[in-house]
């Protein structure tokens, strides 16, 4: 039975023999709030400040190719999506004079990985690996509203850009006991974007045209395994990114915020996207085994956030998780695996709590918002 497929992305490759292996998944999200300047919309004949469920369901695929030409040698070719967003949010109430759109905002960021892999095993227990991956970066943003003030009407669009990262790692095993761990480092991807900026639809020259740097995080991943008896195993993960230092500021947004700046200072360092806080996330669960063919698991989950003010471009701040799955065995060494967890967010801060006198598109309130996530995985050791 291969437990390793619970653990991470990785497992597989830290496997003796060949592999391949198909992963895909959908995020179904309701997250609301409460919008800001409420006795304004009133005295319009606004009476509902709902801003309706803005997050857009989102699909994942993740795609695994794994050969073994040498006991000690193995190479490994990984696609994923490691980081993306789909904000599509209109406010449009009724008002004394019939439906108004009164503001709006619309994000779409994707990033995809194609990561190639080459692992050295030094011995029965430890393995070292190391690889190369290609990242493309793309999206668009568009905001509308007085929410937005100066920024009513900016729209930017991220042209497609492709760059270059590394990843290493050790693993440790004991296959008797089923007890495997290992700690991977991704190192952040440096973007040289050609961005689009325009604010209702006419381009924006107040400065120079230059590409926008933008760095994708850095991250690490601790996944540890072992068997608690010969049915049961245990498995776990603590993941680190580095988030505080991702920021996304292109050109003539910048230009635009230090002009702003010299008539409302406190706003000199306002940047488009920004987090506040590195993220940490982890994960524990236990697999059964019920019978040959049969594996069911059961996991909790925690996610720190990044610490930001609630607003409709981060309206949560983390989240607790619970998760369950089942994989089937129709042969010794094939498997397709279903599973399904639930998200429950954390309320991201607003103004009021954190002290703040002035953010863009900041929502009054937020509600208790979560996500559940379907998933379905078919692998294969051949």
């Amino acid at each position: 039975m291969e437990w390793s497929c619970l653990v991470n992305p990785f497992g597989h490759f830290l496997k003796n023999g060949n592999y391949a292996e198909l992963t895909f998944a959908r995020l179904n999200a309701d997250i609301s709030g409460q919008v800001q300047n409420q006795a304004e919309l009133a005295e319009i004949g606004v009476t509902n400040f709902s801003t309706g469920n803005f997050v857009e369901d989102r699909h994942f695929v993740q795609a695994a190719l794994k050969f073994q030409p040498h006991p000690k040698i193995s190479t490994a070719l990984i696609f994923d999506q490691p980081f993306g967003v789909d904000i599509q949010y209109h406010y449009r109430p009724n008002t004394v004079i019939g439906p108004i759109e009164i503001e709006s905002t619309e994000i779409h960021f994707d990033s995809q990985n194609v990561t190639s892999l080459f692992g050295y095993q030094l011995n029965p227990t430890w393995q070292i690996y190391a690889g190369l991956g290609v990242q493309s970066f793309e999206g668009d943003l568009q905001v509308f509203g007085q929410s937005f003030y100066f920024l009513n009407g900016y729209r930017a669009e991220f042209k497609k850009d492709h760059a270059l990262g590394w990843l290493a790692g050790l693993s440790y095993q004991i296959p008797e006991y089923a007890l495997r761990s290992s700690l991977t480092y991704r190192s952040a991807i440096k973007h040289q974007v050609q961005v689009g900026e325009y604010i209702l639809d006419q381009p924006i020259h107040l400065t120079s045209e230059n590409k926008t740097k933008i760095k994708t995080p850095a991250a690490v991943n601790l996944d540890f395994q072992t068997g608690l008896s010969p049915k049961n195993l245990l498995y776990a993960s603590l993941r680190w990114v580095n988030w505080n230092d991702y920021v996304i500021q292109p050109t003539q947004f910048a230009a635009i915020i230090d002009s702003a700046a010299q008539y409302i200072p406190e706003i000199t360092s306002f940047k488009m996207i920004q987090y506040q806080d590195d993220q940490w996330s982890g994960k524990v669960g236990i697999a059964h085994q019920l019978n040959p063919r049969w594996v069911s698991t059961l996991d909790v989950s925690w996610d720190s956030g990044s610490g930001n003010i609630a607003s409709t471009l981060s309206p949560v701040d983390g989240y607790y998780g619970l998760g369950l799955g089942a994989f089937y065995y129709w042969q010794p060494q094939s498997f397709f695996a279903l599973g399904t967890q639930y998200l429950r967010f954390n309320k991201a801060k607003t103004v009021a709590h954190a002290g703040e006198s002035t953010k863009l598109a900041t929502l009054y309130s937020v509600n208790q918002n979560d996500a559940w996530v379907f998933g379905g995985r078919i692998g294969h050791h051949f």
